[in-house]
């Protein structure tokens, strides 16, 4: 039962000094606002490692700058491991996107666990006239410049997929980025959007509902979630845009307290309950050690660079 004297304690907690409050419990940073989907699966974690790590872990919300605060935030904490990162794709991609960023992922972060992975699903109006990906890129080519793709935000996922899309396709197509993917969604469904690159966990019950029109997925292979629905890639051969999340602690945290950390995330991953809930969310349970993060942090730096290059996106 949650007394008023539990209340007190959490609120003194949630209110101390970083120092103050990494020396009480275990802090994972989110970098969008509460009640997200990535929030939703930093919690799920949460809630499972607390018991396996023996201690508290509070779930702070630090968005902005397409996760670059809470990133920043981090870096510039003491590496005792008791401040974590929640983040995945948006690292290997600001890297590329932005100039001038105060960290460098690769440099000043320690990853210590894989923890899901998740394709976006790219989908049209039901008034568009392409019903599956040919007919998309052959009225895309029919009419350059003249589609428009929305994107929740500037710096995800869902944005490098739209530019790869471009790319691999060949196509012109007006990027439109919105401020967050339910107006996006909104305007699909009313016809003022054309197309709407989002995460399948927020846009497939629209598909299901027969409110918009699913296109493809964005991971190289179908979903087991949406199987009925085809990958880009069986159109485009190599399109492969999935988000994925990991945790990170700030470089210099003790191998000790990084293994600490992966065993519990990968114990919590096992529990029946999370597993359920992600997968049914449309993720794909990873898991695995530190050196696996890495790799995979550094292959996902190196592959969205280049298509930064080669696309010419920025953001200032």
């Amino acid at each position: 039962m949650t007394t008023r004297r539990t209340l007190l304690a959490a609120s003194a907690l949630l209110a101390a000094p970083l120092p103050l409050r990494a020396q009480a419990a275990t802090r994972i940073v989110v970098p969008f606002p509460p009640g997200g989907p990535t929030d939703f699966v930093a919690r799920l974690l949460a809630e499972a490692m607390a018991p396996v790590l023996g201690r508290t872990i509070i779930v702070e919300n630090r968005p902005g700058a397409a996760g670059n605060i809470a990133a920043q935030a981090v870096v510039n904490a003491a590496p005792d491991g008791n401040t974590v990162l929640f983040s995945g794709s948006g690292l290997s991609i600001n890297a590329a996107l932005f100039d001038n960023l105060p960290f460098n992922a690769a440099r000043d972060l320690a990853p210590v666990i894989l923890v899901s992975a998740s394709p976006n699903l790219f989908t049209a109006k039901l008034a568009f006239p392409g019903t599956d990906m040919a007919g998309m890129l052959a009225e895309a080519r029919r009419r350059p410049g003249a589609l428009n793709l929305g994107v929740g935000s500037l710096g995800t996922s869902q944005h490098m997929a739209a530019e790869l899309l471009k790319m691999l396709g060949g196509v012109d197509l007006t990027i439109v980025p919105y401020r967050g993917a339910a107006p996006a969604m909104n305007d699909l469904v009313g016809g003022t959007l054309d197309l709407l690159m989002d995460g399948i966990t927020s846009s497939l019950p629209q598909v299901r509902q027969s409110r918009v029109r699913a296109l493809g997925v964005t991971s190289a292979v179908r979903a087991p979630a949406a199987p009925e629905i085809p990958a880009v890639a069986e159109t485009l051969p190599g399109f492969d845009a999935t988000a994925w999340f990991g945790l990170f602690c700030p470089r210099g945290t003790p191998a000790s307290a990084i293994g600490e950390l992966n065993r519990a995330a990968n114990a919590a991953l096992t529990v029946p309950t999370v597993r359920e809930r992600l997968e049914s969310s449309g993720a794909s349970v990873l898991g695995g050690t530190p050196d696996r993060a890495s790799e995979h942090l550094t292959a996902e730096l190196a592959r969205w660079a280049e298509v930064v290059r080669r696309t010419g996106a920025r953001i200032q």
